[in-house]
This record gives C-alpha cells, structure tokens and sequence, in this order.
C-alpha cells in the first residue's frame, strides 16, 4: 500500500538526474523505482476482468481530476491546427502548451483542497509533461509514464485514496488517452517521441496494453486472437484500453496488421490475457523503464526521489 505523506510534508520542483546508463542503474535499484512498478503492478491487478464502465467508486476527488482533463481537452478545440503543409507537428500545439503550462496551477488549487495547495510546486511539472513536448513536438511513452507518476503522486499525498484505485485505472487514465493524449496526438500531429517505428508495440502508448490485459484476463468472449477481427475491436473498445489501443492503431495506420505492428500481431498467439499481462509488464520494464532516451527525462521530487532511501513505498 502506498504510504500517505504527512500534510506538513515539503514539496520541491521536481528535475531531472538521470543523464547515463549508470545512474539508470542505480535509479533502477532504488526504493523509488520499485515503488513506482509496484502501483502500475497493483493498479493492473485492480481491474482484471473489469471493463471501463464496471462499477466502482467515483469520489468527489475523481470527479475533480476528470473535470481538470476535460477542461484542457477544450482548449484543444478552441485552438485548431494551422494551416501547415507538415505530416508531424502543427505549431498550434504550442499555443495549446504554453496555455496549460500558465493555467496547470491554478487548475490544481481549483482541484486539490487548500491543505494540499503546497504540493501543487511538485505536481505540476509531471502534468505538463504528460502532455507531450513543446520543443520536440513530439508525444511518447516516457510522456504517459509521467501521467502515471502524477496519479501517483495525487495517491502519495493523500488527495485520492485506495478506494479511488480502481477509477484512477478505470474512469481518469482511459480519459487522458482519448481526451488528451490521442486528441493532441491527432489534431495536433504530434511526432512520436524516439519511436522505435515499427517493431515498437505502439508510437505512443504502453501503460494502457498493461492495464488494458489485466482488464481482458479470463474474458469469456474476447480472446487474444481477436484483436485482429474489426467487428470485436469496434464493438469493445470504448470497455477495453487493450482494444482502444488497437482501434487507435488501426485508425492511424495502413496496410495489413503483420506488418505495421509485427509484435502486437506476434502477441495473439499468447495462450491468455494472464500471460499477456504479465509479458507486457516485462516488456514494459525492459523497453521503457530500461531506456536512457526515456528516463533521461524522468522528474525527481521529494515524492519520488532520486535516493536508495525509502520512497512512498506502494
């Protein structure tokens, strides 16, 4: 379980450590590290066999975060793409940037209650980094890792609480990838962030195949294989982050399956989702949390510190 932080905690600006592979090792053995890929290892076993729309808890707090992804989703439609010749990157996307990065703190003082307002120093900088790159403009997963970490931090200082677990995975993650994340990443045309083209799982996400088979494992009706039929993709994937993920990609990408995305194909020959879930744990760790390019950028607070000290264990 993840330890609450007490309300006369100090919060810092996070930044960034990490410049080699050797300080990603030493990264990799901290308490930190394992209490980070504890919670995405928990909040996955949360919701197996659970669809998006299962019930579950939805606090007052959940309900704040979400209506805080809906408010920056509008700015997205209040501010179109120019008119560019460009594949990758419309510079209207740093209009949206540089508008959430002058309004991300008082949206969480608007979220948070006052007695947390002091740990809004340490929030905001994993938030505006889940939004992708203004520089780069450019989107990947070491970006949706910081989304992650953010959820964690709202669970380290006590804003949201075990009972919100389950919609944190459920209700808020499934709306910052359909509202935030892939809307940027379409109207915007966002670049894949150091994209291993087409080996890769996905250009853009990872966490949602973890989270997204735990959700399939033990499914009566939908196995494996299926991904690969359009009708049960069509049908399931506003319930399933797995099969939004495949519709994303289908929508995105041309040409037959085996070819554009060889390991997502590879994969439906898994005996289960169980097996799948556990794979893309793995694989997760090994194609992400592994990576110099991605955890190069990764933030360092007091919530999550760059120490072999204990951390907020989860």
């Amino acid at each position: 379980m993840t330890t609450v932080l007490p309300l006369d905690h100090t919060y810092v600006l996070p930044t960034k450590v990490i410049t080699n592979q050797n300080e990603l090792n030493q990264f990799l053995a901290t308490d930190t590290a394992r209490s980070l890929l504890s919670f995405i290892q928990r909040m996955g076993d949360g919701v197996v066999g659970l669809a998006n729309d299962a019930p579950c808890t939805v606090s007052q707090a959940t309900e704040s975060i979400l209506n805080m992804l809906d408010i920056m989703s509008g700015w997205i439609d209040e501010i179109p793409p120019l008119a560019q010749p460009m594949r990758y990157g419309n510079k209207a996307y740093r209009t949206w940037h540089q508008r959430m990065v002058d309004n991300i703190a008082t949206l969480h003082q608007q979220m948070l209650p006052q007695n947390l307002h002091h740990a809004i120093v340490e929030l905001c900088p994993y938030i505006i980094d889940a939004m992708g790159n203004a520089t780069r403009l450019d989107y990947g997963t070491g970006h949706e890792l910081h989304f992650v970490v953010w959820m964690y931090c709202l669970r380290a200082i006590g804003f949201v609480n075990q009972d919100d677990e389950k919609a944190l995975v459920l209700r808020v993650f499934p709306r910052y990838l359909s509202s935030l994340a892939r809307k940027l990443q379409t109207v915007y045309g966002l670049e894949p962030a150091g994209t291993h083209g087409v080996w890769s799982l996905d250009d853009y996400q990872f966490i949602p195949f973890i989270w997204g088979a735990a959700q399939l494992t033990d499914n009566p009706s939908i196995k494996p294989v299926d991904i690969l039929k359009a009708g049960v993709v069509d049908q399931n994937y506003n319930n399933y982050m797995y099969l939004a993920c495949i519709k994303f990609i289908n929508t995105v990408k041309k040409g037959p399956f085996h070819e554009h995305s060889p390991d997502l194909y590879n994969i439906t020959g898994a005996a289960s989702w169980a097996k799948i879930h556990q794979g893309m744990m793995k694989k997760f760790y090994a194609e992400v949390m592994t990576k110099v390019p991605i955890i190069q950028h990764f933030l360092f607070g007091s919530i999550l510190p760059f120490s072999t000290g204990a951390s907020n264990r989860s």
